[in-house]
């Protein structure tokens, strides 16, 4: 595990806070959940407006390792990821990543530093593969995880009913841990020393 509670500064010079989940977060991750666009807990897999449901979320499972992260601006989670993986089984050396960031702190590298957190754990705990699984209206979800090098493997036709009871596709998508990282330096090599592109 990483050293935490960890201090990031966002590319508009925010700072958050990143470290584990605890049982102390059931408020304040209720209240993150409660705030995202009606649009975004229309994507998730459970109703999320329900306290009970976001305790239940946050329980261990017996089949699988959580490993979730928070990224909090003061006392508030403005940001949420999680690492799963199966404890035993011909599953164990992949994992699944989530994660899900508060409109108002997009698109300023929070959702690709709490991924790269995700994937030093991963590292650790030996996982070779991962994946993600995104319904077809998720476009930016899908654009960061083709960004990554991730690649859809199949189609599951009506594999998610979402909270209003549509049906919808969802596309399973892979990368390996090993060539994730060799994308990642790659990235970082074409970058200046303030995080832009060279030309």
């Amino acid at each position: 595990m990483g050293s935490y509670p960890k201090t990031v500064q966002l590319k508009n010079g925010t700072n958050v806070v990143i470290r584990p989940m605890t049982a102390d977060d059931l408020e304040r991750s209720h209240r993150f959940f409660l705030a995202l666009p009606a649009d975004d807990r229309y994507m998730l897999r459970v109703d999320v407006t329900d306290r009970e449901a976001v305790l239940l979320r946050m329980d261990p499972s017996p089949a699988y390792d959580h490993y979730r992260l928070v990224a909090l601006a003061g006392e508030v989670i403005v940001a949420d990821a999680t690492l799963y993986q199966p404890r035993q089984g011909w599953k164990r050396h992949t994992a699944e990543v989530r994660a899900i960031v508060a409109h108002e702190f997009r698109d300023r590298g929070l959702g690709a530093l709490l991924f790269h957190e995700l994937f030093q754990e991963a590292t650790r705990r030996k996982v070779e593969r991962l994946y993600g699984m995104i319904m077809s209206q998720q476009e930016a979800a899908r654009r960061i995880a083709d960004a990554l090098g991730f690649r859809v493997e199949l189609v599951l036709p009506d594999q998610r009913r979402t909270l209003d009871g549509e049906l919808h596709d969802v596309a399973v998508m892979t990368v390996s841990l090993k060539d994730l990282w060799r994308r990642l330096e790659d990235k970082m090599l074409a970058m200046d020393g303030h995080g832009r592109e060279r030309h």
